[in-house]
């Protein structure tokens, strides 16, 4: 399309805009499926995303007089190319609704990036982050209370208070109940929290990427995110410019090392606990 058209088209689509009234945007609803047709019919779903956002509260006044131009534009006669011309009746309409779409994706695009963001952490991050802190924290205490109690039957063999065979016999003691106890918990764990923590390192290995197979658990564990993001490929399908919008992995990159140092501390934790309970059992057998 000649560029001076365009210029005239957009000039004519703002001036609509800025002298929209309430009734005639509210009329829209009603004026707007008769002109599903021609080269609109094609970027319908481009004419229905500016639609919806001129209704949205998160759009600006400012944006939405822009909105209300371009969709003004589509159904009022009185274009710079005329639409009773056939082949280019609508070529002016159609410029005017793709360069307002793109300015509202740029408006649109970065805050949806925030609440894609702000959904994925409420309803998965600060679940997993909680399983993983509540695992750091019991390990820790039953780490310390393991160790606690080893001490204190090292002690009775090392002093013998009670002399040499009713320490050793104490310290037994200790070291049994150390052990009971360290089986227990380790039961405990594996019940309470050895599925989501062999589902999420699975999926880390099966995805062979960090973000990738945290995203995955994630979409897989809570449907209300998988739904999200399939209907965000969706849209990505239909208007192009939505491209921009992040997957689950990109999302996850941000808080990688969150979950990176979680997992990692978790882990050490577990091993530290193995080794405490090896001591025992080996203590145990003395």
């Amino acid at each position: 399309m000649d560029k001076s058209i365009k210029k005239k088209a957009l000039e004519k689509a703002d001036s609509l805009g800025n002298c929209a009234t309430e009734k005639e945007v509210a009329e829209l609803d009603e004026k707007l499926p008769a002109m599903k047709k021609g080269v609109i019919a094609k970027v319908w779903d481009k004419v229905l995303y500016l639609w919806e956002k001129i209704k949205s509260p998160d759009i600006p006044a400012s944006l939405k007089i822009v909105i209300a131009g371009a969709l003004l534009y589509l159904v009022l006669p009185l274009d710079v190319l005329p639409d009773a011309i056939p082949g280019i009746g609508f070529l002016d309409d159609l410029t005017v609704i793709l360069t307002v779409v793109r300015e509202v994706s740029k408006y649109a695009l970065p805050k949806l990036e925030k609440k894609l963001e702000k959904k994925f952490y409420e309803v998965s991050y600060q679940k997993i982050d909680e399983k993983l802190s509540q695992i750091f924290s019991s390990m820790l205490r039953s780490t310390l209370i393991t160790f606690l109690i080893n001490a204190a039957g090292c002690c009775m063999l090392i002093f013998k208070p009670f002399g040499a065979v009713p320490s050793r016999y104490t310290a037994i003691g200790f070291f049994s109940v150390a052990f009971v106890y360290s089986a227990v918990r380790i039961i405990i764990y594996f019940k309470k929290y050895g599925r989501i923590i062999k589902k999420i390192l699975a999926s880390i290995y099966r995805k062979k990427n960090f973000a990738q197979g945290i995203a995955d658990f994630v979409c897989t564990e809570y449907k209300t995110i998988e739904y999200i993001f399939t209907g965000i490929r969706i849209a990505k399908n239909i208007i192009p410019e939505l491209s921009d919008i992040p997957d689950a992995p990109e999302i996850v990159n941000v808080f990688k090392d969150h979950y990176k140092r979680r997992l990692i501390l978790a882990v050490l934790v577990i091993v530290v606990y193995s080794v405490l309970i090896a001591l025992t059992k080996f203590l145990l057998l003395l």
